[in-house]
This record gives C-alpha cells, sequence and structure tokens, in this order.
C-alpha cells in the first residue's frame, strides 16, 4: 500500500469526526482565550467559576458538572453516531434547562448579599 492510500483509509467516519471535534474545539479555546485577553472585551474566564475573585463553590460545582457532561455527550457521539440514546440527551438537556430555571427562579427570591445595605 502506498502512503496516499493510507492516509486516504485513516479517514473513516470515526476518524473524521474525531478530527472535525478536536478541530472545534481547538477554534472555539482559541477565541475563548483571546477575548479572555483583549483589552476592549469585558469577557473574563475567572466569572465562570469565581465570583468577587473568589471561588464560588456552586459556580465551580456546576461548571465542571456541565463539562464532564458535555464530553460524555460528545464522545457517545463520536463513538456512537447511529445510536445516541434517547435517555442521554434528554437528561442532559433536562439538567441543564432545569438547572437554569431553577438558579433564575431563585435569585429572583432571595436578594443578593452584596446588594443589602450595612
Amino acid at each position: 500500500m502506498n502512503w496516499g492510500q493510507l492516509i486516504l483509509n485513516y479517514f473513516s467516519q470515526a476518524n473524521s469526526m474525531a478530527i472535525l471535534l478536536m478541530l472545534l474545539i481547538c477554534g472555539i479555546l482559541y477565541l475563548i482565550i483571546r477575548l479572555h485577553f483583549d483589552q476592549n472585551s469585558n469577557f473574563d474566564l475567572e466569572d465562570l467559576v469565581s465570583t468577587d475573585g473568589k471561588v464560588d463553590e456552586k459556580k465551580f460545582t456546576r461548571f465542571g458538572a456541565w463539562l464532564l457532561s458535555s464530553w460524555g455527550f460528545v464522545y457517545i457521539m463520536v463513538k456512537h453516531p447511529d445510536s445516541l440514546p434517547e435517555w442521554y440527551f434528554l437528561g442532559y438537556m433536562g439538567v441543564w434547562v432545569t438547572n437554569a430555571i431553577l438558579d433564575n427562579k431563585l435569585n429572583k427570591k432571595m436578594p443578593d448579599s452584596h446588594d443589602e445595605p450595612r
């Protein structure tokens, strides 16, 4: 077999999806890091896990859980593109949509401790 044939054989459906995923992740990371260091942007990576410069346990845990469940979702899509379990998709969407709605409701009901007069 020649090199050209070996290269063409490498690009199966699963390998192509993995390569595209890697390129997409690298592109997104590049944009996020570029925004973080841009002086004209108010995007700050620390805001994902901290509040006022201190690590916020709720934000840190939520971000970690989101990363882990998203990676699981992507892993299933890459390894088994024809058989995505419906329960995983529904569970993934249900958890994050419910989490956002509940957090929004709780934040409206409970005043922020930073807003209280001293």
